[in-house]
C-alpha cells in the first residue's frame, strides 16, 4: 500500500487539484502544513488527508525526512501541492510495486510556465526521486538536493504521459520572487563551501547558464518564454554572487 506526502503552504487551489489527480491511488494521504492561512486545511480534510502541522521552513528539503517518518505504509509517493499525477504514471508505479525489483523511481516532471510546457531550456525531463520504498531514501538538508538511495532505481521513460505535471509559475512575478529567495539560500551554501565573488565567477556562471540552457538544451525552441527564463537564470547567478559579496562584507564587520 502507498502513502502520499504533500508539504503545503497557502496553496489551497493547487492542493485541491493535486488531491483530485491522486484519486484513490494512495491508501494514506499526509499533508504537512507549514502554517497556511488560506483554506488549505479544509481542502485537505475534504479529501480525507491527515494534516500534520509544522513550523515554517525556507525550503522543502528541511522537512522531507520528517514528513517521510510520518508515513505508515511501505511505499511513499511525494508530491508538491502544485503538482498532479497522470493515470498512466500511476499504472507504472503500481507495476514497480508488483515487480519488487526496484526500491525507487526517478520520475520526469513536466514544467508548465504561464500555461505552456517548457519542453527544453533544461527543464525537461527534470527528473526527481518521488516514489520509493520506505527506508530506502534519505534527503540532506541542502536546497534542491538529490536524495541518497539504497537499492535499484527505475528510470521512468521520458514520455509526456508518464511525467508529473508541475504547475510551477502562473506569472513572471512569482518566478522572480521565488528566485530571489532561493538565491539567498544558495549564496549562504556557496559561501559555506568557500566560494567567493570574483570577476571570473561573475562572467562564468551566467555564461554557463546561457550555454547550457539556451544552446545545449535548445531553449530557443521554447520561444520567448525560453529566452526570458534563460535570461532570468543568468540574473539569478549574478544575484547569488552579489549576495556572497554581501555575506563576506557583513562577516568582516562582525
Amino acid at each position: 500500500m502507498i502513502s502520499c506526502i504533500i508539504v503545503n503552504l497557502n496553496e489551497a487551489e493547487n492542493l485541491k487539484k493535486c488531491l483530485q489527480s491522486l484519486g484513490d491511488f494512495a491508501k494514506e494521504i499526509i499533508v504537512v502544513d507549514l502554517g497556511s492561512t488560506d483554506n488549505s486545511l479544509e481542502v485537505a480534510k475534504d479529501h480525507n488527508a491527515t494534516v500534520i502541522n509544522h513550523h515554517r521552513v525556507d525550503y522543502v528539503e528541511l522537512v522531507r525526512n520528517f514528513s517521510i517518518s510520518k508515513a505508515k505504509y511501505d511505499w511513499i509517493l511525494i508530491l508538491d501541492p502544485d503538482e498532479q499525477i497522470p493515470s498512466q504514471l500511476k499504472k507504472v508505479l503500481g507495476d514497480i510495486i508488483k515487480g519488487q525489483e526496484y526500491s525507487a523511481a526517478n520520475i520526469p516532471r513536466k514544467n508548465i510556465f504561464l500555461g505552456k510546457w517548457i519542453a527544453h531550456t533544461n527543464w525537461w525531463p527534470d527528473r526527481h526521486i518521488r516514489f520509493f520504498k520506505k527506508g530506502s531514501v534519505k534527503w540532506s538538508d541542502k536546497i534542491h538536493s538529490y536524495p541518497k538511495v539504497e537499492g535499484k532505481v527505475f528510470q521512468v521513460p521520458e514520455k509526456e504521459e508518464l511525467a508529473i505535471v508541475h504547475l510551477g509559475y502562473a506569472n513572471f512575478s512569482q518566478f522572480i520572487k521565488r528566485q530571489n529567495r532561493y538565491s539567498s539560500i544558495e549564496a549562504e551554501n556557496r559561501y559555506g563551501k568557500g566560494i567567493r565573488t570574483s570577476p571570473i565567477n561573475f562572467f562564468w556562471w551566467p555564461t554557463r547558464e546561457f550555454l547550457v540552457r539556451y544552446i545545449r538544451h535548445k531553449g530557443f525552441l521554447d520561444g520567448f518564454l525560453g529566452f526570458a527564463l534563460v535570461f532570468l537564470m543568468m540574473v539569478y547567478q549574478l544575484t547569488v554572487f552579489v549576495k556572497i559579496w554581501e555575506i563576506k562584507k557583513t562577516k568582516l564587520k562582525q
